[in-house]
């Protein structure tokens, strides 16, 4: 055999065994790339992404299924603004390793309270024919109800709702990712106080993306300048009962509700309106009344008359203001 022809063999034979070599090395790292992409893994790259707060990138990579109106609260911004999120403990799959479909069971923790959630998931198209893929099925979202009382809008990390909006929705719930949030209360003014409230969301221990996680519940307490607006209220009737014509509106005391009076005046204004519930909203005070009939056997005597200011407000639960932003009320004397 020639040289040159042992030289041709040596290079197919060179050629051959890179060719087998090469083979190897992908066979190799195909495996080990497959290894990395499993239901377990892609589990935790969802919560991971909750848990760093991403809750964009979250909702790109798992949708949750919702239509854009309630999708608002699913924001970074929201996230960012969570004082806690989970803590991903340990991320298992099911037995069933061929199966195309698979359950992972995830465990974790938010605000030092242990939990789990089930995820399913499901086998996807390969990469190049080769790379395994796996789609999570279920969003871990959960509903929690707003119920508010004298507080019209509340916002989360800068993201305000109207409860109006909400109670016109088919669901009087907001959607949120797992997190410790707090709800404060917007557009108060300057006559009523609500204070923030805080709830820890977690998630269901199942596939339900409806899932109920809570309950806040937003209260707004009339002030003291709602006390004073009310006082203010009961002053001004109380002056019209005791001039004429004003003194037969039906609002007033019964006993000046007449055109016969040879003495009409105040004695005494109400000098404070009590609240007659801790919300505050309807409020009572005193006023004494002089009078006298024109008749000579009529004796001038004293009346005292309960009055009530009910605030009032639009179907919305708004406070209805005049045109200088006080409140209205709805004045009347009697009992």
């Amino acid at each position: 055999m020639s040289d040159k022809s042992r030289r041709r063999i040596k290079r197919i034979v060179v050629g051959v065994v890179a060719l087998v070599v090469l083979g190897v090395v992908a066979t190799v790292a195909l495996t080990i790339a497959n290894w990395t992409r499993t239901p377990e893994a892609k589990v935790r790259q969802y919560l991971d992404l909750l848990a760093d707060g991403k809750a964009s990138a979250a909702t790109a990579m798992v949708d949750p299924g919702l239509p854009n109106d309630q999708r608002g609260f699913l924001s970074d911004e929201v996230m960012a603004s969570s004082s806690a999120r989970i803590e991903v403990e340990d991320v298992t799959a099911d037995d069933a390793e061929r199966s195309k479909e698979r359950v992972v069971t995830a465990t974790m923790r938010l605000d030092g309270e242990r939990f789990t959630r089930s995820f399913r998931v499901t086998e996807a198209k390969k990469t190049f024919g080769l790379l395994k893929n796996w789609k999570i099925q279920d969003a871990m979202v959960a509903r929690v109800d707003v119920q508010a009382d004298n507080v019209t809008h509340f916002s989360i990390g800068g993201e305000k709702m109207s409860v109006a909006t909400l109670k016109e929705a088919p669901s009087s719930s907001i959607v949120l990712y797992p997190g410790v949030y707090t709800f404060t209360p917007e557009e108060t003014g300057e006559y009523i106080d609500a204070a923030p409230k805080t709830i820890s969301v977690k998630a269901a221990t199942g596939y339900d993306s409806s899932y109920y996680g809570g309950t806040v519940e937003l209260k707004g307490t009339y002030n003291d300048k709602m006390a004073a607006a009310a006082l203010d209220a009961a002053a001004a009737l109380t002056n019209s009962c005791a001039t004429v014509p004003g003194n037969i509106d039906s609002a007033c005391p019964s006993a000046v509700q007449s055109r016969t009076l040879a003495l009409l005046q105040v004695k005494t204004m109400p000098t404070a309106m009590k609240a007659t519930t801790d919300e505050g909203g309807v409020y009572t005070g005193e006023a004494t009344f002089t009078i006298q009939g024109m008749e000579s056997w009529d004796k001038q005597r004293d009346v005292t008359s309960r009055v009530t200011a009910t605030v009032k407000t639009d179907k919305d639960g708004n406070l209805e203001l005049d045109a200088s932003g006080k409140p209205q009320f709805e004045v009347r004397f009697g009992y």
